[in-house]
């Protein structure tokens, strides 16, 4: 059975751009995670190297990378370079004897209550490097509040970049718990040899949320062509929540230009609590609720198509909207209205065998015996 169909998505409550397909399908492009929109990019004050600004410990130091004869090449455990980064002109080590630093900072006001609502999560990176020999290493690790520590590694000896002098980024994304207010990075360094060769650069740790809420709305009958006096078309509107958050449905089902050719016979019902319809009266029936992430509800009816004689303009139109924009009065199309479904009404009716007012009408007539006759009953697609 071929169904008719539409979608049209949504993000939150706005409705993204879209484009119509053959099919009459509209798409949208799918979220994926974005940093806090209320404040994107780094947080850590000071994790460039480029000075000790911000950190507490005795021997860590900012070193020039002319002076330690390693590249900002971006290494893998083969020797071989895979690309380079930014490292500005100076890199993190330890000069003596390695000893622990730690910089905190807080959080920014502006993300806290989205923090709070636990829906936050930060990225931590760095890139650790050495020498082509050096088997010293660097430890990182992440406490947010008074919670536990997070860690990201310990990181840098020769083998990790295939015995060259170069860095490894490293990174990991963890939740900040809710009531989070401050962040601390904790260094630590080990040496085995006579001399700390092992540098750090580049520490970062950014603030992001899931994406938004999507909702994708689908609506679908049964009937492929011109429906007939007496048959039952069933509609399914389905909403799906693609994000990864919540969103909130507010649509409208607008049956107007259904009701004036077809009975209801059940519904509009939903098939999950988490969705609501309310008869709103004039043939719309709202459509509310929130959604969960990856949660998908219908919300089914079925109609009986009235006698021909006793419909209004013999084409069935349903629209799922806005409910700003719900049709004025009865649709007769669904010229203007992006997510609606629209069948013509066929009428079934007898071509009599001899009439002046059938002129020009074909009527096909069996015989059946002396003077008798059987009229075929001929469908014409009606007009409005």
């Amino acid at each position: 059975m071929r169904v008719n169909s539409l979608v049209r998505r949504t993000v939150g409550a706005t409705l993204v751009a879209a484009t119509v397909g053959a099919a009459g399908l509209l798409t949208a492009a799918p979220s994926s995670a974005v940093p806090l929109d209320t404040f994107p990019g780094e947080v850590v004050p000071n994790g460039t190297g480029e000075s000790t600004a911000g950190w507490t410990g005795p021997s860590l130091a900012s070193v020039a990378y002319a002076d330690i004869g390693v590249p900002t090449s971006v290494m893998d455990s083969t020797g071989a370079q895979v690309g380079t980064f930014d490292g500005g002109s100076k890199a993190l080590t330890y000069v003596g004897t390695p000893a622990g630093a730690t910089q905190t900072f807080n959080l920014p006001a502006a993300a806290l209550a989205q923090i709070d609502a636990g829906i936050v999560s930060a990225n931590v990176s760095a890139y650790f490097g050495g020498t082509a020999t050096s088997d010293d290493t660097f430890g990182l690790r992440v406490r947010f509040g008074q919670g536990g520590l997070r860690l990201l590694g310990t990181f840098g000896t020769a083998a990790e970049r295939g015995n060259t002098a170069g860095f490894v980024p490293r990174s990991m994304t963890v939740p900040v718990p809710p009531g989070t207010r401050s962040v601390s990075i904790f260094l630590n360094g080990v040496r085995t040899g006579t001399t700390f060769d092992t540098y750090l650069d580049n520490i970062s740790l950014r603030l992001q949320t899931p994406a938004a809420g999507a909702l994708e709305v689908t609506h679908t009958s049964d009937a492929s062509g011109p429906v007939t006096d007496g048959q039952v078309v069933n509609y399914t509107s389905t909403f799906t929540n693609t994000g990864e958050q919540p969103v909130a449905v507010d649509r409208a089902l607008a049956l107007s230009g259904l009701l004036d050719d077809a009975d209801l016979v059940s519904g509009p019902t939903s098939a999950n609590a988490a969705l609501s319809v309310t008869d709103s009266g004039a043939g719309v029936h709202g459509v509310t609720g929130t959604l969960a992430p990856g949660q998908s509800v219908t919300v089914t009816y079925s109609v009986a198509v009235k006698a021909f004689a006793s419909q209004g303009d013999h084409n069935l139109v349903t629209v799922v909207s806005e409910p700003a924009n719900v049709p004025v009065g009865v649709p007769a199309s669904c010229a203007g209205a992006p997510l609606c479904l629209e069948n013509a009404a066929a009428e079934t009716a007898a071509v009599p065998l001899i009439s002046p007012a059938v002129a020009g009408v074909v009527a096909a007539v069996l015989a059946i015996g002396a003077g008798g006759y059987v009229m075929i009953r001929r469908r014409q697609a009606a007009t409005s």
